[in-house]
């Protein structure tokens, strides 16, 4: 009986077509807090094939600018633009979600927080991996997503950042947005 039982089981699975479903939404804008924007960014991402996706976003920030020896004050300023190459291991509308990239950064002056040190004005790269959960309906609408990451670069740290040491910062992101 129990062989027949297996029999019927492994017959039902091999006759059994695949659920492929076609991806009619492959583009999308979201905002995103955390991730590799650093604070926040605004985002658009195109899928190809329905399960490989490239995204660029941007995100201007304000920081308090580090004290120099000769006092003084102003105001410095990040621009970010992560730029990502994303993978979806699909089930239905939810997904996995894997990528990697970098976070071009431009900063306008020295300053520190939201665990990143900039020594002065320039422009740095971030390398970024993430992994978390989307859900993402085949044929467009609310798209939602959760997940952790790690940003690798020179001024990154948890606690007291230092701009000419290179860290690792663990970050989370949330986000938002539409898929058409």
């Amino acid at each position: 009986m129990k062989r027949i039982a297996l029999a019927t089981v492994a017959a039902a699975m091999c006759a059994t077509p695949a659920l492929a479903q076609q991806r009619d939404a492959s583009n999308s804008l979201f905002i995103e807090g955390g991730g590799p924007g650093l604070l926040y960014s605004l985002n658009y991402e195109l899928l190809f094939d329905d399960d490989v996706g490239i995204r660029v976003g941007f995100s201007y920030q304000s920081l308090q600018p580090t004290a120099s020896p000769g006092g003084g004050s102003g105001k410095a300023s990040l621009i970010t633009v992560p730029i990502l190459a994303n993978y979806l291991v699909s089930f239905g509308s939810s997904a996995l979600e894997l990528g990697g990239g970098a976070t071009l950064i431009r900063a306008d002056g020295a300053a520190s927080g939201n665990g990143l040190a900039v020594s002065g004005p320039g422009t740095t790269v971030l390398g970024t991996a993430i992994m978390g959960y989307r859900r993402q309906p085949f044929d467009g609408g609310l798209q939602l997503r959760i997940g952790i990451e790690a940003l690798v670069g020179k001024g990154l740290a948890l606690s007291n950042p230092d701009p000419n040491k290179v860290g690792v910062l663990p970050w989370m992101y949330l986000s938002i947005g539409f898929s058409i």
